[in-house]
C-alpha cells in the first residue's frame, strides 16, 4: 500500500498548491470577463472552479471513479481552453510560480497515472 501513500501526498500537494494558489489571486488563467458583468462576478466564478477541483480532489482521496472521470475532463478542459485563452503579460504572477505552476502540471500527469495504474487502480475498483 506504499503507492497509495504517494498517491495520497500527491493529492495533499496539488490540493495545498491549489489553495495557496488562490488565496494570492496567483491564477494565471483568470478570466476577466466576468468582471465586466459585475465586480465580484469574477471572484464567484473563480471561487466555485476552486470548489469544484477540491471536492474532485477530495473524491479522488477516497477512491471515487467518477471523482477520477471528472478529474481527467477537466484537465483535458484546461488544455483546450488554454489553446483559446489570450496571453495577458502583465497578470502574470511570480517568476517562482510560474516554476511551480509547471510542476503542477507534471503533479497532475503523476495523479491521473497513478489513478489508471496498478495498485492504485485497484483500489478505485474496490471502492467504487
Amino acid at each position: 500500500m506504499r503507492a497509495v501513500s504517494i498517491y495520497r501526498g500527491l493529492l495533499l500537494v496539488r490540493a495545498g498548491w491549489l489553495l495557496v494558489e488562490w488565496f494570492f489571486g496567483w491564477d494565471a488563467r483568470r478570466h476577466m470577463s466576468f468582471t465586466l458583468l459585475h465586480p465580484f462576478a469574477s471572484l464567484f466564478a473563480h471561487a466555485a472552479a476552486e470548489f469544484t477541483l477540491l471536492v474532485i480532489l477530495v473524491g479522488l482521496w477516497f477512491f471515487r471513479r467518477w471523482a477520477r472521470l471528472l478529474f481527467v475532463l477537466a484537465l483535458a478542459f484546461s488544455i483546450v481552453d488554454s489553446a483559446f485563452w489570450p496571453y495577458h503579460g502583465l497578470s502574470l504572477p511570480p517568476s517562482f510560480v510560474l516554476a511551480i505552476t509547471w510542476c503542477v502540471v507534471v503533479l497532475n500527469g503523476a495523479i491521473v497515472a497513478m489513478s489508471f495504474l496498478r495498485p492504485v487502480r485497484d483500489v478505485f475498483v474496490i471502492q467504487g
